[in-house]
């Protein structure tokens, strides 16, 4: 489907009209407005009605992230269009794409995820974790706000596609609170418990915890097990805890303090593999791996689409983060504030899993009982006695808020300072083709001249250290009572710093040589057992292989914008902003390749929100935007031909120029008391414009990859999601008082296919394009229901029943594309769920 600029800029604004005839003739003392634009939000760092913030914005309210069991960041993009996530490393370690803005693995990324005003901590790792919302963050929640597009002048660190605001709730001056119990499938079982306390007039607190725990869904056909935490991948288990206290230092001035604590250990969700090919699609040939994998399908069919086979003994996907965040306010005068917000926080993150699903047998399939008999693809382990993320994140932002001219003139300004520092060394050891039964010792099957073992791991481990710093002031002024003007600039200077090491391990039956190590970048040290690399003992591996790079970027970024309020519940308006990802270190990328310069983004956005009272309220938000981009941070693939002269792995470039364009809109009504209908639509088209021809730069530094590709020109950006429609109602029954609220309801979820990651590529007639499909994911319909009754029988007890995934979609939420080799594997999404909740209120 091909859209032009001016297509989406016509639709946008005719819908928007259209809308707003209707909400012209209402009269503003007919009933009270629906829920929707009425929410309050702080996307511009200032408390606003939705219907007031010229910004896309999609909202889940308490009831939402309730009647929908929302608990992961996965759960999140579920239910917001224009939102997808990158699930290579399960749910506790997802990533965001707003509109197509991807981040490629070990690039900082490419959303803000906010806590209470401050951006979540780094997670900075070998894989993907922190930087997001894990586990527990979700609960005691006054809504979860999705900003689409760059929000570069007011929020702190810099990215191109969003922000994620999650608005934990406040103390309040009331005694109340609850206790919530859980029960479900899967043997779920979830405690929630929030009381509210007013110690004295002016000094508040709020106190909350939540532990959750569910077995995993998908059953093992393996025979090893699956470590620690269980014998099924994607189980949860944690508990949080959170501290909240508002003191009235003097009526003038407030002091907020949240403090929060989240513990995770979960049994990880590795692929499954999905397709076989005993010849290769591209060469007509036999694979390497094509008839065992079909082997492998079979013996997984009897447990059902739901089912892997791990290869890991110890596989764990574990996380554990604290935050304290403190915010002074200072009401100076009638139009002068002053907030000072400081937070440090800590995150820890250890992942071992299987990354390709592969898994072969070495003996007779089904008498397999340890690692060591059975040969992987592709794992990953925590370094021991180390973690996979540590890092601690420090904020420091003092902004500054003021009007004038008889509040015609509106501002506000300050400085940020963000320093992220390592908690000691993190990183990984991946295998290839190597049986181990415990990875960090080094039991594994040694190298030999057979199929069995490659004898081949990785010990990779690294120290970052980022640091930001940003200036920055927006301002609007009210050309007239209808005509608003709003300017704003920042600048921002980045700097990231590596310490890191690449170093192969060989485990060998040669008593010549040995166990040993050698270094991995072998143009900067040399070529194996030479003098500038040569073979080490294991006990030498932190200490051989040592590099250190670092990256500055600086950059401006902007937001020029003009609103229009024919009334109060009508909205029109059109911005032009510039949003900015640094450049940095991606240690673990080709050798002489790892650091890469910043990319930038124009963003051209027209939209519309009206709201309408009378028979039937509602409310209607559309917005049609084009984002030019420009150095694009793109993973291009790095590999040889013939494949024994070097290793395949990848680096990061400012390869590419893209367009990114589309229309959001979201519709709410009530067509009679009681019943309320809701629809939230996105389309998206991505398109990379212009790839640059890095080979030559390949050549120049030496490197032995001869076979260099990127994205083909013309291709979709990967995890850009071109049609997502949600579509929710819920009816509540005309019931008295005396037995409570009785409200049923149901969210639908169309996701269109996308491509989640690149498939091979070849030259045709003079062009890159794609051999195959198997990078793209297919479409999925999701059905969630749920019944609430609240106060049951005028009790201050509330109950309620949920079910996601009512018709047991196959999902699939990521795809590795290994059909070369002989097999495709992908994440897959959870089956039916379903339980049952009580929450019993006390209080006021």
């Amino acid at each position: 489907m091909k859209t032009s600029l001016k297509t989406i800029l016509a639709t946008a604004t005719v819908l928007s009209s259209a809308w707003a005839v209707p909400a012209l003739g209402q009269d503003a003392e007919e009933d009270a407005p629906v829920a929707g634009n009425e929410i309050i939000v702080t996307a511009t760092r200032i408390e606003q009605r939705l219907q007031d913030v010229p910004i896309s914005i999609t909202v889940l309210d308490e009831s939402k992230i309730t009647n929908n069991n929302i608990q992961s960041a996965k759960d999140i993009a579920t239910y917001t269009p224009g939102l997808t996530t990158n699930n290579r490393y399960g749910s506790d370690n997802t990533t965001w794409t707003i509109r197509g803005f991807t981040q490629e693995q070990r690039t900082t990324s490419t959303v803000g995820t906010y806590f209470a005003d401050v951006v979540a901590p780094r997670g900075s790792g070998a894989t993907q974790g922190g930087d997001g919302a894990g586990p527990g963050a979700l609960f005691d929640l006054a809504n979860i706000q999705v900003l689409k597009g760059p929000q570069g002048t007011l929020f702190g660190r810099n990215s191109t596609g969003g922000a994620v605001l999650l608005v934990p709730r406040k103390p309040t001056d009331r005694f109340e609170g609850y206790v919530e119990g859980q029960v479900g499938d899967y043997d779920l079982r979830r405690v929630q418990a929030v009381v509210n306390v007013p110690v004295m007039d002016s000094l508040r607190i709020r106190l909350g915890v939540d532990r959750n725990k569910r077995d995993g869904y998908l059953k093992n056909a393996g025979k090893i097990g699956f470590g620690p935490h269980g014998d099924a991948g994607g189980s949860v288990d944690y508990w949080a805890a959170r501290f909240s206290m508002v003191a009235d230092l003097s009526p003038d001035v407030e002091h907020y303090v949240v403090a929060s604590y989240s513990k995770s250990k979960s049994t990880g969700v590795n692929p499954k593999v999905t397709r076989c090919f005993p010849t290769s699609p591209y060469t007509n040939t036999a694979t390497g791996f094509g008839a065992l994998s079909c082997a492998q399908i079979a013996r997984e069919a009897p447990l059902g689409f739901w089912s892997v086979s791990n290869t890991l003994p110890d596989q764990r996907s574990d996380t554990e983060q604290w935050q304290v965040i403190n915010t002074t306010t200072i009401q100076v005068n009638d139009n002068l504030k002053i907030k000072n917000i400081f937070s440090y926080a800590e995150f820890r993150g250890d992942t071992n899993l299987d990354l390709f699903g592969f898994y072969r047998p070495i003996v007779t399939p089904g008498t397999e009982t340890s690692g060591l008999q059975v040969q992987p693809f592709n794992t990953t382990n925590a370094l021991p006695g180390s973690h996979t993320n540590a890092q601690s994140s420090l904020v420091e932002e003092l902004q500054i808020q003021g009007t004038g001219m008889d509040g015609r003139f509106t501002w506000q300004g300050g400085l940020y300072y963000e320093s992220n520092q390592p908690l000691g060394r993190s990183g990984i050891i991946s295998t290839t083709f190597t049986p181990c039964s415990d990875v960090p010792s080094f039991n594994c099957v040694p190298l030999t001249n057979g199929a069995n073992s490659l004898g081949r791991l990785a010990y990779q481990w690294h120290k970052n250290t980022f640091t930001g710093k940003a200036v920055y002031f927006q301002s609007s002024y009210d050309i007239t009572e209808q005509l608003k003007i709003t300017g704003g600039i920042r600048y921002t200077s980045d700097k990231m710093e590596s310490d890191f090491a690449l170093v192969n391990v060989r485990i060998t039956a040669i008593p010549a040589l040995g166990n040993y190590i050698f270094c991995n970048n072998t143009v900067t040290f040399g070529a194996e057992g030479s003098a500038g690399n040569p073979r080490q003992p294991l006990a030498n591996r932190f200490g051989a292989c040592h590099e250190s790079k670092d990256k500055k970027s600086k950059a401006p970024t902007w937001l020029l914008g003009l609103d229009f309020k024919p009334t109060d519940d009508m909205l029109f308006y059109a911005k032009w902003s510039r949003g900015y990802r640094q450049g940095a270190v991606a240690p673990f990328a080709a050798d002489l390749l790892q650091t890469y310069d910043k990319e930038t983004v124009d963003t051209y956005e027209i939209g519309s929100k009206v709201s309408w009272q009378g028979a039937m309220p509602g409310w209607f938000n559309v917005a049609g935007f084009y984002n030019d981009f420009t150095d694009q941070h793109l993973q291009i693939g790095l590999s040889c031909n013939p494949v024994a002269l070097c290793a395949q792995t990848t680096a990061i470039f400012n390869a590419g120029a893209s367009t990114l364009k589309g229309i959001e809109a979201d519709l709410g009504i009530q067509p009679f008391e009681g019943l309320r209908l809701e629809a939230a639509y996105a389309y998206l088209d991505t398109k990379i414009k212009k790839i640059v021809n890095v080979a030559p730069l390949v050549t120049a530094l030496g490197l032995p990859f001869n076979d260099v590709r990127g994205l083909p020109v013309g291709a979709a950006i990967p995890n850009s999601m071109p049609h997502k429609l949600t579509l929710s109602g819920s009816y509540t029954l005309p019931l008295p008082d005396s037995i409570g609220k009785l409200s049923v309801g149901g969210t639908w979820v169309y996701s269109s296919k996308y491509r989640a990651v690149s498939d091979p590529t070849a030259v045709v007639g003079g062009n890159l394009v794609y051999l195959s499909k198997y990078g793209v994911l297919p479409s999925s319909k999701l059905l969630n229901l749920n019944v609430t009754w609240e106060d049951v029988g005028g009790l201050p007890v509330d109950a309620a029943f949920f079910a996601t995934n009512v018709t047991k979609e196959k999902v699939l939420l990521h795809a590795n594309v290994q059909a070369s080799q002989g097999f495709v594997s992908n994440i897959i999404g959870e089956p039916r769920m379903y339980g049952v909740r009580l929450r019993y209120k006390f209080g006021n």
